[in-house]
């Protein structure tokens, strides 16, 4: 039973510009693999996994958007956040999508009642040749899954681990954000940023909402003393 109202197709903000476009691939293999997924080609199970920060949610996000635009009915699901939200039931509409695309597989492992509802989602779309993208903090033989059938399900997708961002990449990938925003980070910038704000991804995507929103309003580009003046005024 669902506890409230929940959206279960794709939302995109303003705020939330995700693109396959400007995410940073480290491995062509990988770049192949999603392009295959979004061009509706083999695979047809993806499962990607790695530590926070490394742009699991992006992709994600990027993969939806991109098979949604291409015409097909896509469901994007942070389980992390519907688990405080609905039921595990609620895993059963998702079967309506051609596409189903899953956040924070971790946050359900040891609740035997959403392990098995996702156990009967995965066998409902594979039975129907869904596409079905699944994103974890571990790969699935590390997760503390314990029903086993749905762990061996889990291990029939493709895997593939996001590794950990080098500032080299951090770096490029601001550029690359900012670009979508229509904004000029100059490379001196995106270093100063690195050195003096964090260097945790979704921190520096926050602070990069931030100077695009200052630079907007104040009509001014993105300079080394401006940048600071907007981090100090928090």
């Amino acid at each position: 039973m669902i506890k409230q109202e929940i959206q279960l197709t794709l939302r995109l903000t303003p705020q939330e510009i995700f693109t396959i476009d400007n995410f940073i691939f480290e491995s062509d293999e990988l770049a192949s693999v999603v392009e295959a997924f979004c061009l509706e080609k083999k695979p047809d199970f993806l499962y990607l996994w790695g530590e926070s920060g490394v742009g699991k949610t992006h992709l994600n996000l990027a993969i939806a958007e991109r098979l949604q635009n291409h015409g097909h009915p896509v469901s994007y699901i942070n389980l992390q956040e519907i688990r405080d939200t609905a039921d595990a039931d609620v895993l059963a509409s998702l079967v309506q999508s051609d596409v189903v695309c899953l956040d924070d597989l971790q946050a359900i492992c040891g609740d035997a009642e959403w392990e098995e509802a996702l156990f009967h989602c995965f066998n409902r779309l594979r039975e129907k040749e869904h596409k079905l993208l699944i994103c974890a903090d571990q790969n699935p033989a590390q997760l503390a899954i314990q029903l086993p059938d749905l762990r061996s399900r889990l291990a029939t997708g493709l895997i593939y681990q996001l590794p950990s961002m080098t500032d080299a990449l951090k770096q490029q990938a601001l550029i690359s954000h900012a670009q979508s925003r229509g904004l000029i980070l100059p490379e001196e910038v995106a270093q100063y940023l690195l050195r003096n704000y964090s260097r945790d991804m979704p921190s520096l995507m926050l602070v990069l909402q931030r100077l695009d929103k200052a630079s907007l309003q104040a009509q001014r580009r993105l300079t080394i003393p401006f940048v600071r003046e907007v981090i100090q005024r928090g």
